[in-house]
């Protein structure tokens, strides 16, 4: 198996970008996820050609594209013909199956999301939902406007603009929402007739227990649902049902209410509590604070003291 490295870099090698950003994850289990934010602010780039020869050692792929910005120019080539010339409005999503050697021939600036969508991943997607498998991801040549699509992919952009504050289970949360969409969406993946109810008391205490016990690099989707007896995409939705948050979002309201005894009852700097609740920094807290709360820690620490 290609290191994560080699994995990222084989499908954006072939771009001339001024700028490319990228996240990795696992889906339910050893499937990777891929998104890449791709962005170039000159025309004439060209024939974007992906090489051939990383088809065979990766499998069948395919890419499912979200334009942050409108792509006024370009052509789609398929097995050596062309099957779409004209523009790509910002929000559009389109689709391609790397096994028909798409040549995207790019004249425009262009920004945006590529999110690459294995088979692999498509079956272990299938198999934890109790479906039949996913074959294929299409939708129309000249692209659609998903509303879906564009929430999700701006839920991204924080992780590939600051990696640093975004938690590895946020990564996976959204990933594996991203990637049961296509497959639902796009593939026609029919879920099992299953009746979602809530974690008992036990699986809800022990993956409370865990995430607020866990640093932001030991937390893990998988980590958690194997603990519950669950798989992932159970886990995560009757999480939810238990608590009314996602793991990620239970998980940060945490860390603030621990941050609020400190504030009030503590000497440490608003930076320092940052670290010791497990944020990134003390710009990374105060976001996260303030979302919570409606105010800035220091603002809350002066509330709190009168």
């Amino acid at each position: 198996m290609q290191s994560d490295n080699a994995f990222r870099e084989s499908f954006v090698s072939h771009f001339k970008a001024d700028a490319i950003t990228q996240l990795v994850t696992t889906g339910p289990k050893k499937a990777r996820l891929l998104v890449s934010r791709v962005r170039r602010d000159t025309p004439g780039h060209g024939p974007a050609v992906r090489p051939a020869e990383t088809d065979k050692t990766i499998g069948t792929t395919f890419a499912v594209l979200l334009q942050l910005r409108e792509q006024a120019k370009r052509e789609l080539h398929v097995d050596g013909k062309c099957v779409h010339r004209g523009s790509y409005a910002a929000r559009t999503t389109s689709i391609v199956n790397h096994a028909e050697h798409p040549v995207a021939n790019l004249m425009s600036p262009f920004d945006n999301l590529i999110f690459v969508v294995s088979q692999s991943a498509l079956n272990e997607i299938a198999y934890e939902r109790g479906c039949a498998r996913v074959n294929e991801l299409r939708c129309p040549l000249g692209g659609i406007y998903d509303e879906t699509v564009w929430h999700l992919g701006n839920a991204l952009l924080p992780a590939l603009e600051r990696p640093h504050e975004i938690s590895a289970i946020y990564a996976e949360q959204v990933m594996l929402a991203a990637n049961t969409y296509f497959a639902q969406t796009f593939g026609g993946l029919r879920p099992a007739n299953e009746k979602l109810g809530m974690l008992a008391p036990w699986q809800l205490r022990r993956a409370t227990e865990a995430i607020a016990g866990m640093s932001e690099e030991e937390v893990s989707l998988k980590d958690l649902a194997s603990q519950c007896g669950l798989s992932v995409s159970y886990f995560v939705r009757a999480f939810k049902q238990s608590t009314g948050e996602p793991p990620y979002r239970w998980m940060l309201r945490h860390r603030v209410e621990r941050s609020k005894s400190m504030l009030a009852d503590s000497g440490a700097s608003v930076a320092e509590i940052a670290i010791l609740c497990g944020f990134a920094d003390q710009s990374h807290f105060t976001r996260m604070f303030k979302a919570f709360v409606g105010v800035t820690p220091a603002a809350w620490r002066r509330t709190a003291k009168l």
